[in-house]
C-alpha cells in the first residue's frame, strides 16, 4: 500500500511487557495504526532492558511490525531507556528539520530522576560521562547515556522488586519517600525548559521539540519553540498521539473504548511553516 500523503503518527512510551502497562495485548493498539503512512515509536515501545525480557521484547516489536503492515503502516523505532538496545537510531528531524524527536532521557543527569533507581542510574550516569570526556556530540551523549542504563541489567530483579503492578503500588511509588512526590513535580515543571534548551543547542533549526519518558503529557510554548509530550500507557498518565503532514502537527487525545485504544480528539494544532 502506498505511504504517499499519509501521516506520520507519533507513539511513545507504550511499555509493552511492564506489569502496569495498559497495553496487555497489542492489537489493543490496532486502531492508532491506521490511516498512517509511518509510526514512529518514539522509546520505551518495549521492556527488553533486563536479559530475559530480550526475547520478549523482540516477539512484541516483530509483532507490531506486523501490525503496522497490516494496516500499511511503516513502523520506525527510537530508543528509549527501558529499550537501550533496540535500535541505534536516538533521534529524529522530521520537516525540513522543523520538528526534533528523541524519547526525552538524554535531558536528565541520571536519566531519570523521579524513579526508584534513581540513585544508580545517576552514579552510572556520571561514571560514563566522565570515562567519554563528557561529550558535547549528541552521539557521545547517547552513547554515555546507553551505557549507564545497560549497567543496571545485573540489578533486574531488584529493581523489578520495586516495580510493584497495579495502580494502588503506582500511587505508592509516587508517594514514598516524602521528599519524592516534590522530585516528581520539580521534573515534570523543569522538562518543557530543558527540551527547549536542548533543542537549542542541538537543532537550532527547530521550532517543535517531540518527547515522552516522563509520562506528563502536555503541550507548551517555550520560548521560540513548542515542547510536546506525548505521555505514556501507564497508569496516572494522560497520553496523546502526534500527526504530522506536510503542512501542519496535530496533537491528539488517546482514549480507551472497548478494550481499544484510538485516536481521540485534536487537542491543538500548528502550522509546520511560517
Amino acid at each position: 500500500m502506498s505511504t504517499a500523503n499519509k501521516i506520520t503518527r507519533i507513539l511513545s512510551d507504550l511499555h509493552f511487557g511492564h506489569r502496569s502497562s495498559r497495553v496487555r495485548d497489542l492489537s489493543q493498539i490496532a486502531p492508532l495504526l491506521e490511516g498512517a503512512g509511518r509510526v514512529l515509536f518514539n522509546g520505551d515501545t518495549v521492556e527488553m532492558l533486563f536479559t530475559d525480557e530480550r526475547e520478549s521484547g523482540a516477539a512484541a516489536i516483530a509483532t507490531l511490525r506486523g501490525l503496522c503492515q497490516e494496516a500499511g503502516a511503516e513502523p520506525v523505532f527510537l530508543s528509549g531507556n527501558h529499550d537501550p538496545m533496540l535500535t541505534e537510531t536516538h533521534f529524529l528531524e522530521l520537516a525540513g528539520g522543523a520538528v526534533f524527536i528523541t524519547h526525552g532521557d538524554i535531558l536528565f543527569h541520571g536519566l531519570s530522576p523521579w524513579s526508584v533507581e534513581a540513585g544508580l542510574l545517576k552514579t552510572a550516569h556520571t561514571r560514563e560521562m566522565e570515562a567519554l570526556g563528557h561529550p558535547a556530540d549528541l552521539s557521545g551523549q547517547f552513547l554515555a547515556l546507553r551505557r549507564a542504563v545497560l549497567a543496571l541489567e545485573p540489578l533486574g530483579e531488584q529493581i523489578r522488586a520495586l516495580r510493584k503492578p497495579g495502580l494502588l503500588h503506582a500511587i505508592a511509588r509516587h508517594l514514598w519517600p516524602p521528599s519524592l512526590p516534590w522530585h516528581i513535580a520539580r521534573g515534570w515543571a523543569r522538562t518543557p525548559f530543558l527540551a527547549e534548551a536542548f533543542a537549542s543547542r542541538h537543532a537550532p533549526q527547530s521550532r517543535f521539540v517531540v518527547i515522552g519518558h516522563t509520562h506528563f503529557g502536555g503541550v507548551w510554548r517555550v520560548g521560540p519553540r513548542v515542547v510536546i509530550n506525548t505521555g505514556s500507557f501507564l497508569p496516572l498518565s494522560r497520553r496523546f498521539a502526534l500527526d504530522l503532514d506536510e503542512d501542519a502537527l496535530s496533537v491528539r487525545a488517546i482514549v480507551f473504548q472497548g478494550g481499544l485504544f484510538r485516536a481521540g480528539r485534536e487537542v491543538a494544532k500548528f502550522r509546520l511553516h511560517r
